[in-house]
């Protein structure tokens, strides 16, 4: 890739980004006149140190900067879209946020299967909850009257007996909780 083809891709992601010349400099440590010769393919000797750090300040891949990916995107940018709603949230929002994140990766419906863990009882999770819950009938006749269903895609028929048991447990502690 030639220096003026890197220079375009500069550009492209410095405007793309609504970024300044002033800015990116600053992110890199060099004269604003420094990024607009790399831009206008004016460097000679092109610094790769230099280009990486122009592609990182721009949140871009460094390979594709100078052409050998072509993947644009750097692999902490590709994120779930559940962080751009996670960023709108305020901090008492993203507390929250967490919790109910905490609270799905309890459940095997949602979670990646793992070899070496073992299942939990029903005893051990009535133990670790305090539990309001012990019959998984009872369990899915709250999480049905409390219409906490609609959060799980499903019905609570199409839970597990613990799972059932520990969301309708985790749901009735936090409500006493917040009584207090």
């Amino acid at each position: 890739m030639t220096n003026s083809e890197i220079g375009s891709r500069i550009k492209y992601v410095r405007n793309l980004r609504n970024a300044t010349l002033d800015d990116i400099a600053k992110k890199v440590g060099v004269a604003k006149s420094t990024i607009q010769r790399y831009e206008n393919g004016k460097i000679n000797a092109i610094k790769i140190p230099v280009v990486e750090s122009i592609a990182l300040a721009l949140n871009v891949n460094p390979s594709w900067m100078i052409g050998t990916s072509d993947v644009m995107e750097t692999p902490l940018q590709i994120v779930p879209e559940i962080m751009q709603y996670y960023d709108l949230l305020n901090d008492a929002g993203k507390q929250e946020a967490k919790k109910r994140i905490m609270e799905l990766t309890e459940l095997s419906r949602y979670t990646k299967a793992s070899a070496n863990k073992s299942k939990r009882t029903d005893s051990e999770i009535s133990e670790d909850l305090n539990a309001y819950f012990m019959d998984a009938q009872k369990a899915r006749k709250y999480l049905h009257s409390q219409k906490y269903l609609a959060a799980f895609e499903g019905t609570v028929n199409d839970l597990s007996n613990s799972d059932a048991i520990k969301i309708a447990n985790e749901i009735k502690k936090n409500s006493a909780d917040s009584k207090l």
